[in-house]
């Protein structure tokens, strides 16, 4: 019909239309887009129709075809939400991909246009002050037109224009558009026009002072406030408590009966005062002017005397206090920083040390202490750690010293960190300051102190902690397992964990008292903290104890868009380590289904739906950051991990898949041009780590984090994959079968090459095509390299092999085979055998019977992401042999002679393939056999993890050998026994749990 010029004049027709084609993936903008501007045009007075359309335009994402049909809207329509929703469609198309690069310029000139024409026209002026009348303009339109302004204008223009003061943020300010003065400051603060920004804050800082003095004057004089303020020094003299003096109430409420009405404008400024992004931005206009210490003491000067005029008048709020003092300190250290004498650095910590210790049991305590620590030196620091010391030791309660004690704790736990990693580091701090090691040595011994004396006060934990918004027990028992992973080894190697599982080197003993320490903890007094248990959590997944970590992440309670930031947390390479999430139970009941329910839900209804609403509103503002988030999400690495997680979970469960990821709606666009980004939020595991050290979310991580080169290897191994299996149905029976039969040859041709190209792209093992692309393609391997464990590239170099051995093999269906590709093809199935081999002797450790060697079989359960991914490895050769089985049956059908020749050739070197992938899974089965009969005794495995944990297993050339067989001593003295009995109950049947999934898993 597109090509035909049809014009379908029925807007129902083209709703049903457009749902019978829903599950097809079309080109909207190029098809139902442009079927739906015809009718438009065709007509253009019939509004309701024209809406309709408009409507599933924006809906399915093509402002290409939205915008000519607003442009038609408004031109027929006198109702002016169609002239905003023009100037809005006409701004977002010009943004986005669809625009042609020669017509951005074009479509965002008139963009611009139309928002200076209607903001004009909508902000009308009187002659006296030329401020806009509230009334005239609403935020979201004024938003809009900034917006624009700022998208599709040059800064000079901009800047030219801002300065006049019917379109500065003073206007917007005055009239209560506050969302437009916030976007014009953030502008002017982003593009760095301080002297701009800096008088701005001034003179907004002065009315502010000038309103409140006025305000404070008239109370002062007010007869009936002065008798109060006598009355309330009096009952103060006489020692009347506060709270129950009546003066005292009867003042506050003469107070606001005396001050005097505040005009709107006047409300505005000192609402904006209050706010916390006015303060940081004057703060950096001052930082950045030429005569950089008088701005600041100006600034200092300004909040010093609006906070005076505030409490005159009584309008002081805790929060802009809390503000200022940031932004006093702020101000001192910054005035300080450049040149720096001892009375200088004993001003600043000084200044620190008042400010923290009276907020000692806020939860933001420690991370507003480190906005300041980060800017001192050594000297300085040292000098705030025995301040705080000292006053820890002069609290006489005990929660408030074990909460000074646990800053302290953090603050030394950051500058031991501090130092930068070399490659021979073993702890992941750094080796270029000696004193790493025995630092971390003494701030776990330390902990491990002041967290036995917490847990012994039973007043402390019954009666205080529960009732308070920090806990330092918790705080502890973070900072000194975090000492025991780094000096375990955890981080060691974390750029090249090729070899092996990430605990495979570490020193298990630290390594288990880390996680019993933390996990006591939440069997007996479940912490405040998420980063407590989400740390708890990842360690959990390492260490194969994958029932206990879900049960830990099932108390998070993740839903909805919390699943995109937080989810991967969990689920990364969870089919490949526990494939029993994936296969014991309901198909819809596995890990990664909250997370792609959660996208197909946003992606395909709550999103569109939203975008809608909003032009419906008027709240054109809100439409980019919507747009923005659609886009985010799309690219998020979370959904193309998950997508790729669920299909690797169903192939455990079934062998095959019946539906491929071509029909997948929200993967199925996705190219090796999108920039796949991993929106994981970090944040919620502990903010420790020095700036140089290994941060610990890879150490504690299964691998490298998510990546834009993981997320399309993974998405491209499905497509190979389905691929290799499909089928054509029996029942399928085509006229003209020969021409068919060609035109799935050149399907299938295309495809594998494909397939094989974008591999080799992203892999960094395409041939090169000059020394351009050598360089380039040099340094692919080495981000691809970063960005896989070895068990996964091994796999993903695997698939890479059978798709050229596929993509030659199709090329000579109807030629002879040469010389040169019968060595291309050999060479692949020899990499693919020397691949099994290699799998099999570098990812897995050899596991023997025996009760001594029973370590062995720990390192069987962390290594079980290596079997995970040669257990796909496997099924991988199976289907691509079946396949080129059937590609033979059709060079037999097509020329015996050739059969007998080649086909013969072909099919002992696809023999060779499966020999090696049948031998692989011999191992496997083996290996799974005997990790589940090695938990058959729990109450052997519970003595041995014992020894495990306590025992004294250091080298006799260890250096720490004497602190580590002490730390064990100590650790089991600090938790009670019947604590140890259940943790090691939780992790026996943990790993049952485990090897039941594994034992379940098909092959076939």
């Amino acid at each position: 019909m597109v090509k035909d010029g049809t014009i379908i004049k029925d807007v129902d027709t083209l709703d049903l239309y457009e749902f019978a084609c829903s599950r097809i993936d079309i080109n909207y903008s190029e098809t139902i887009g442009v079927l739906r501007l015809r009718l438009v045009k065709a007509l253009p007075k019939d509004q309701n129709s024209c809406a309709r359309c408009f409507d599933a335009c924006v809906w399915n994402y093509d402002w290409k075809s939205a915008q000519q049909i607003a442009a038609s809207l408004h031109k027929n329509s006198k109702d002016v939400k169609f002239l905003f929703q023009y100037i809005l469609t006409t701004h977002v198309y010009s943004l986005s991909s669809e625009c042609p690069d020669d017509k951005r310029g074009l479509f965002g000139n008139l963009a611009k246009a139309l928002a200076d024409k209607a903001f004009d026209l909508r902000a009308k002026t009187s002659s006296e002050d030329h401020h806009l009348e509230h009334a005239s303009i609403t935020e979201p339109e004024a938003l809009l037109w900034v917006n624009v302004r700022t998208s599709h204008c040059k800064l000079e223009e901009n800047l030219s224009l801002f300065r006049q003061h019917k379109y500065g943020p003073l206007t917007f300010l005055e009239n209560g558009l506050d969302q437009p003065f916030s976007e014009l400051m953030l502008y002017l603060k982003s593009h760095e026009a301080w002297d701009d920004l800096f008088k701005i804050g001034t003179e907004i800082l002065d009315t502010a002072i000038r309103i409140s003095q006025e305000e404070a004057d008239a109370i002062d004089k007010d007869e009936n406030v002065i008798n109060l303020r006598r009355l309330t020094e009096l009952d103060a003299k006489q020692g009347v408590p506060a709270v129950e003096s009546p003066a005292k109430k009867n003042l506050a409420q003469a107070i606001e009966k005396a001050r005097p009405m505040r005009k709107m404008k006047d409300n505005f400024y000192v609402t904006a005062c209050c706010n916390w992004s006015l303060f940081t931005g004057i703060f950096e206009a001052a930082k950045h002017l030429p005569d950089r210490k008088r701005a600041l003491k100006q600034v200092r000067q300004l909040f010093d005397r609006l906070i005076k005029a505030m409490n005159r008048a009584g309008t002081m709020k805790h929060v802009f206090q809390t503000t200022r003092d940031i932004v006093a300190l702020a101000t001192l250290f910054e005035r300080c920083s450049r040149d720096l004498s001892v009375s200088e650095c004993s001003t600043r910590v000084c200044f620190l040390i008042n400010y923290i210790v009276p907020v000692y049991n806020n939860p933001l305590c420690f991370d507003r202490a480190m906005m300041f620590i980060r800017d001192m030196n050594g000297q300085e620091i040292e000098a705030f750690i025995e301040l705080l010391y000292d006053e820890a030791a002069k609290s006489t309660d005990t929660f408030k010293r074990l909460t000074l004690l646990s800053l302290k704790l953090k603050i030394e736990y950051f500058v031991a960190t501090l130092a930068k990693p070399t490659d021979d580091d073993d702890h992941g701090i750094g080796q270029e300051d000696s004193g790493s090691v025995p630092c971390l040595m003494a701030i776990a011994d330390n902990a491990l102190d002041l967290y036995q004396n917490g847990m012994g006060d039973s007043h402390l934990r019954r009666n205080r902690l529960p009732f308070e918004s920090v806990d330092p027990l918790s705080d502890i028992a973070v900072v000194g397992t975090m000492c025991l992973l780094r000096l375990a080894g955890l981080g060691r190697n974390h750029r090249s964990r090729g070899m092996r599982s990430p605990l495979f080197n570490t020193d298990q003993h630290l390594f288990f008292q880390a996680v019993l320490w933390l996990d006591s903890y939440v069997l007996t007094s479940p912490p405040k903290y998420d980063s407590h248990r989400m740390l708890l959590t990842k360690l959990y997944i390492l260490m194969g104890c994958v029932s206990r970590a879900t049960a830990l992440w099932d108390g998070f309670d993740v839903k909805n868009a919390i699943n995109d930031s937080l989810g991967l947390l969990y689920t990364d390479r969870l089919s490949s380590i526990a494939p029993g999430l994936f296969i014991l139970g309901s198909i819809r009941n596995n890990p990664v289904e909250p997370i792609i329910h959660h996208f197909t839900r946003a992606l395909r209804r709550t999103l569109p739906s939203s975008l809608i609403d909003c032009l419906d509103q008027g709240t054109y503002s809100s439409v980019q950051p919507l747009l923005q988030r659609a886009s985010k999400q799309t690219l998020s690495c979370t959904l193309s991990l998950a997508v790729v997680e669920e299909r690797r979970g169903s192939r455990l469960r079934s062998g095959k898949i019946e539906s491929p990821i071509e029909d997948h709606p929200l993967v199925r666009k996705l190219t090796i041009q999108n920039q796949l980004k991993d929106s994981t939020d970090y944040e919620i595991l502990p903010k420790l780590d020095g700036r140089n050290s290994v941060p610990i979310r890879e150490i504690v991580s299964y691998g490298p984090l998510p990546s834009n080169a993981r997320g399309h290897l993974g998405l491209l191994a499905e497509r190979l994959l389905d691929f290799v299996c499909y089928v054509q149905p029996k029942e399928y029976k085509p006229s003209r079968a020969g021409q068919l039969v060609q035109l799935d040859w050149e399907y299938a041709l295309a495809t594998s090459g494909h397939l094989h190209e974008n591999l080799g792209i992203i892999l960094g093992i395409k041939k090169p095509e000059s020394p351009e692309d050598d360089a380039y393609l040099e340094g692919q391997q080495d981000r691809a390299a970063k960005s896989l464990t070895g068990p996964e590239a091994s796999y993903y170099v695997l698939l890479w092999e059978l798709s050229r051995i596929v993509n030659l093999v199709l090329k000579h269906i109807t030629l002879p085979l040469t010389s040169e590709s019968r060595e291309h093809i050999g060479a692949g199935v020899r990499g693919v055998v020397e691949n099994f081999n290699n799998q099999a002797a570098n990812f897995l450790t050899p596991i023997y019977e025996g009760i001594e060697s029973k370590v062995h079989i720990f390192h069987g359960f962390v290594d079980l992401h290596a079997m995970g991914m040669q257990r796909e490895s496997i099924l991988a050769v199976k289907y691509t042999v079946n396949y080129l089985t059937l590609a033979l049956d059709k060079i037999r059908s097509a020329d015996k002679t050739r059969a007998s020749n080649e086909g013969g050739w072909l099919l002992a070197e696809l023999k060779k393939m499966a020999a090696a992938a049948a031998g692989s899974e011999n191992a496997l089965k083996s290996r799974i056999k005997m990790l589940k009969g090695s938990l058959e005794d729990l109450d052997g495995w519970k003595s041995r993890l014992h020894d495990w944990t306590f025992g004294d297993y250091a080298g006799m050339y260890d250096e720490n050998r004497e602190w580590k067989k002490t730390m064990g001593q100590r650790m089991r003295s600090a938790i009670s026994e019947a604590t140890v009995d259940a943790w090691s109950d939780e992790v026996g049947l943990s790993w049952q749990d485990l090897m039941k999934g594994w034992a379940a898993v098909k092959f076939d």
